[in-house]
């Protein structure tokens, strides 16, 4: 097996039966060769043991191999059968070869396809588009959240599928730039960094089967079974497996058609009834011909304005997003030599008719780090447990608790994949047991699941019994509701297969969000809460950092990617903000809309009870709808601001040391206990407010902020397009990471897209305007240091606070955090040179005295 496989399995078999009161049973272990313990593989023993009952089925004696980066000649180690009870050993003696192949890994890491089972060595990458810059377009191309997820392994359970969104705008350099010029079509296609940071890592690629295969997803496997079916209404011409191959992703309705249509107006308004369904379905750039093709893919959607759950009380109309959307993309964390990269980039090209026009590269995260193993594993592939109450329960009610041996891929797929095959059977089979007798069927019949009479899978009506002998994968939303999956957005449903429902049952059940971090966070002392920052109050620094950061491996990083893929790795966990301070503890995310449904209480969502974004209203958060955004710390300017409020978290130094005071470090009130994003009504840093209508629909979310993700800010350009994913924000702490790419291709260095000469022509540009995004000024232009300036500072002057100039330098004219420079900066000012460092906030008296500052 190669190095980087994980586990070299050793297959122990028996050629006849024992006898029933007889078990035969033999030591085995490992044994040095060229190979040495501890460098190259794990020393390992075990017994192993055969009954009259399963003594055909053979047993695997794991070991682990150490994957050291170094390049090394191939190298061999055995393991040994001794001494053995009730039977003779015929071959005693086993032998692996670890093929070293550590020097092909530095080369490039590539995400083509993600089709699985292929032999990725002797290794070639894919080739890649070039790359085409200084002309005059500019193309900004982001993923949505930061993060996406999918399942490692789907046979048994499914939560999340491989499904990666793109959002690209382009833009014709200018005065006055030109977005999204009609006649210009987008594409992507797979590309890799040189100074990747995974390349620093050396030869881990956890993507290697022990067979050597090579492993990506094996999702187009599950679709084959049925899975995920269900998310889809009756009225596909024919069945989902057919229309969803490899490397194809999910097909994704467009929104605007299905609710607004061609008019332009939300069908219902006026008559308006010319709302269609049109799906699209975006593939890899190596779908066809994978490890050897590399080919540009079409940006499928173009939206103009972005419907988001119009038909209940939070919805709206994003208008004018106007945006060219890639949904659906079917990214697998493991890069085409199967090394684990979560951030794949793309070449996003701009094409006019066969010319490109220009190119960006754009990182598209993805993780299968969202295990359960590290509770739900068997101690034998998972011995630092978090705990073993999961499946101390299994036990008790004498049930068998699965490990990676019972994988019939086992060997065929590498460790992890089957560790999780495991867990995942253990996590159905405590499902049946502790809910099993309430099970309901799509009609809220009574549909008890008896595991205990029909051990160890249960019934036909047991979950289990479903996933592992009938092989029909569970998908946990089909009961459990979630808005990140209802991509029609039709809101919970119930109905037999062949109803608009399509076998999905969300009327009697909780949301997904609720039972996990409700049920998750009332486990005492299990994940403890992060705590509040504690800042020194001379200082600012915040004096638990390491408590908090300790807490959140142990809490949200037990089952979001953070412990080997940081999910929250931008600007705000760089001034240390941590997941907590957003979104509140697991409790309060789990008090949301669906709290209470059950089969006795059919559809009883709580929605309709008024404003979430006020703390004293009773309506419960919505997940995917309700969120914290910009707005909720950036709560304004330097002068008007929420931070001299008594019930808020003040930051008092940036990431630098800067002092700041200006900044809340906390989404929401100190004594909220619904933790309620803040909604500041000073706007200049906010999402903006959801207009009372669109085209004569009344939004039902008016007044309420839109999402960070759905926003548009300066010439519409859209905010995730400057300042990058949730999550993820520019700058990314790590210079060189693939997130940083982007802001170092349009503007030479890494944080938001804020050099004005990215997007507009500045020469021909007025010196004086304060038209920038977030009423900025030119940047780094000689015209408005040495000149224009003045007479804004003059006009501005006799203006409380200092007008627009005080709202980021501050009224005192000395600076705030709000008028930092990105990068050094040098200015020549009368004849002399004056610099500013890299994150110094530029004050007035840099270039003249205090007082000349504030003539007016």
């Amino acid at each position: 097996m190669s190095e980087s496989a994980g586990t070299a399995l050793f297959p122990v078999s028996l050629n006849k039966a024992p006898k029933a009161d007889r078990p035969v049973s033999v030591p085995i272990s490992t044994r040095d060769r060229s190979a040495e313990a501890g460098s190259d593989y794990l020393a390992t023993s075990a017994t192993l043991v055969f009954t009259s009952e399963d003594w055909e089925q053979p047993r695997f004696f794991a070991v682990v191999i150490l994957d050291d980066g170094v390049a090394e000649e191939n190298e061999r180690f055995q393991a040994v059968l001794s001494k053995p009870q009730n039977g003779r050993i015929a071959d005693k003696t086993g032998v692996a070869r670890i093929i070293d192949d550590d020097e092909p890994v530095a080369a490039v890491s590539i995400n083509s396809t993600s089709v699985p089972g292929l032999q990725p060595l002797p290794f070639s990458p894919v080739p890649e588009r070039p790359r085409v810059s200084g002309g005059v377009y500019t193309l900004l191309a982001v993923n949505d959240l930061g993060m996406h997820c999918l399942d490692l392994d789907g046979r048994i359970a499914n939560i999340l599928p491989p499904f990666q969104v793109m959002l690209a705008q382009v833009v014709r350099r200018g005065a006055r730039p030109e977005l999204n010029p009609a006649e210009v079509a987008l594409y992507y296609s797979a590309a890799s960094n040189p100074d990747d940071p995974i390349l620093a890592a050396g030869g881990p690629r956890p993507g290697i089967a022990p067979d050597g295969s090579l492993f990506k997803t094996n999702f187009w496997q599950m679709i084959d079974r049925g899975a995920w079916a269900s998310f889809y209404p009756p009225v596909l011409p024919v069945p989902l497996a057919d229309l969803v191959n490899a490397d194809q992703g999910l097909l994704v309705p467009n929104t605007e058609l299905l609710y607004i249509g061609p008019d332009g107006i939300v069908d219902g308004v006026a008559g308006s009834a010319d709302g269609e369904l049109e799906v699209s379905q975006q593939l890899m750039p190596g779908s066809g011909d994978p490890l050897v093709t590399n080919q540009p893919q079409p940006v499928l959607e173009r939206y103009g304005d972005k419907p988001f759950f119009i038909n209940f009380p939070f919805g709206y109309v994003a208008a004018d997003v106007d945006w060219h959307e890639a949904a659906g993309i079917p990214f697998s964390p493991f890069d085409d030599l199967g090394r684990q990269n979560p951030f794949p980039l793309v070449r996003v090209e701009a094409r006019l008719g066969d010319s490109v026009l220009a190119t960006s590269d754009a990182v598209l995260p993805v993780s299968s780090e969202t295990s359960c193993s590290n509770c739900h594993g068997a101690l034998a592939d998972v011995p630092q447990r978090l705990s073993t109450a999961p499946l101390d329960a299994l036990v008790d009610a004498g049930l068998p608790v699965a490990d990676r041996q019972q994988d019939p891929l086992l060997g065929s797929v590498p460790t992890a994949v089957s560790i999780e095959y495991g867990a995942d059977i253990n996590i159905l089979r405590l499902h049946d047991l502790k809910h099993g007798a309430t099970y309901v069927d799509t009609g809220n019949a009574p549909a008890p699941c008896d595991i205990l009479g029909a051990a160890p899978n249960g019934d036909l009506n047991c979950l289990a019994r479903q996933a592992i002998e009938e092989r029909s994968p569970v998908v946990c939303q089909n009961c459990h509701y979630t808005p990140a999956l209802d991509l029609a957005q039709v809101g919970p449903v119930a109905g037999p297969a062949g109803s608009e429902a399509n076998g999905r049952n969300q009327l009697a059940h909780e949301s997904n969000s609720r039972v996990m971090h409700n049920h998750h966070g009332a486990l005492d002392g299990l994940f403890p809460a992060i705590p509040p920052a504690v800042q020194n109050p001379l200082t600012g620094a915040i004096e638990n950092q390491d408590a908090r950061l300790a807490a959140l491996e142990e809490n949200c990083y037990q089952c979001h990617p953070g412990k080997d893929t940081q999910c929250l790795r931008g600007a705000m966990y760089n001034g240390g903000m941590l997941c907590s301070d957003c979104h509140g503890d697991l409790q309060q995310i789990g008090a949301d809309f669906s709290a209470g449904v059950s089969s006795a209480a059919l559809g009883a969502f709580q929605l309709g009870l008024g404003n979430f974004y006020d703390p004293d209203s009773p309506q419960p958060r919505v997940p995917w709808a309700n969120e914290p955004g910009c707005g909720s710390c950036h709560t304004g300017d330097a002068n008007d601001n929420l931070a001299g409020e008594a019930d808020v978290m003040v930051n008092h130094v940036d990431s630098n040391g800067v002092s700041d005071g200006i900044r809340l470090r906390q989404a929401f009130r100190l004594d909220d206990p619904k933790a309620t994003p803040i909604v500041p009504q000073n706007k200049l840093f906010a999402e903006p407010a959801v207009p009372a209508s669109f085209n004569g629909f009344a939004n039902p979310g008016a007044g309420n902020p839109q999402l960070y993700r759905v926003s548009t800010g300066h010439g519409g350009v859209m905010c995730e397009g400057c300042h990058g994913a949730t999550h993820a924000e520019w700058p990314v702490a790590e210079p060189l990471a693939n997130d940083n790419l982007l802001a170092l291709q349009l503007q030479g260095h890494a944080g938001p897209i804020g050099e004005c000469s990215a997007c507009h022509d500045t020469a021909a540009m007025s010196a004086r305007t304060l038209d920038g995004p977030h009423n900025m000024h030119l940047v780094d232009d000689p015209r408005f240091w040495r000149e224009a300036h003045k007479d804004l500072a003059k006009r501005e002057n006799g203006r409380p606070g200092g007008g627009l100039c005080g709202d980021c330098h501050g009224a005192d004219h000395l600076g705030s955090v709000l008028s930092r420079t990105p990068v050094a900066r040098s200015f020549s000012v009368e004849g002399q040179t004056r610099s500013v460092a890299a994150g110094e906030p530029v004050a007035c008296n840099l270039c003249h005295s205090l007082g000349k500052s504030f003539e007016r």
